[in-house]
């Protein structure tokens, strides 16, 4: 099983992590959940809501710096397995207007720039393992009416096609949880 160093620490895979120090240090995804829906629904079907890559690092929480390739990495390794997980992204910007995105070697595809956007930087990255969904929200402002109808749409369709979904916002807690009950899931 691979190992990643952080600040001098090597970490386990998140399966290795439970219960030793290091998984109090390091919890990426962090606030991972999986959500159930209240009416039936396709057994092989799966919710998950998390935080964005880095959340969940010492000295990255809140901290505006730079996230590197070997956090994204432990991100990524800690995510539901799936043959293709649908990433859809919640990530915006700040209540200042700093971009939510910042902190990655990617941008949103709806930002100009020269990194390469979030789905084409994890194809480079991981091969065709995710389908990145982007539906920009303001972090602590909720989610307007037409928005959240829109990620409504586009998770339900998912949903109902089979496949497994994470949803992503900057802690995994109020903007995915918001979705996810307005869908009408609720936490496993």
């Amino acid at each position: 099983m691979g190992r990643t160093e952080f600040f001098g620490i090597w970490s386990p895979q998140r399966s290795d992590t439970k219960g030793s120090n290091v998984s109090m240090m390091i919890d990426e995804p962090v606030n991972l959940r999986e959500w159930k829906p209240q009416s039936p629904a396709p057994a092989h079907t799966r919710l998950f809501t998390a935080g964005r890559p880095g959340r969940g690092t010492p000295g990255y929480g809140r901290v505006r710096r730079p996230v590197d390739d070997a956090i994204i990495d432990t991100w990524v390794a800690g995510l539901p397995a799936a043959d293709v997980l649908h990433i859809v992204s919640l990530l915006g910007w700040k209540t200042d207007g700093f971009s939510e995105y910042a902190y990655y070697p990617f941008r949103s595809c709806l930002e100009a720039g020269s990194k390469p956007s979030f789905q084409h930087w994890l194809d480079q990255q991981y091969g065709p393992r995710f389908l990145v969904h982007e539906f920009p929200t303001i972090d602590a402002q909720g989610i307007e009416g037409d928005l959240m109808e829109r990620i409504k749409t586009c998770v339900r369709r998912l949903h109902h096609e089979g496949h497994t979904v994470l949803i992503v916002d900057s802690a995994g807690a109020e903007r995915t949880a918001r979705v996810c009950e307005y869908l009408g899931f609720q936490r496993k």
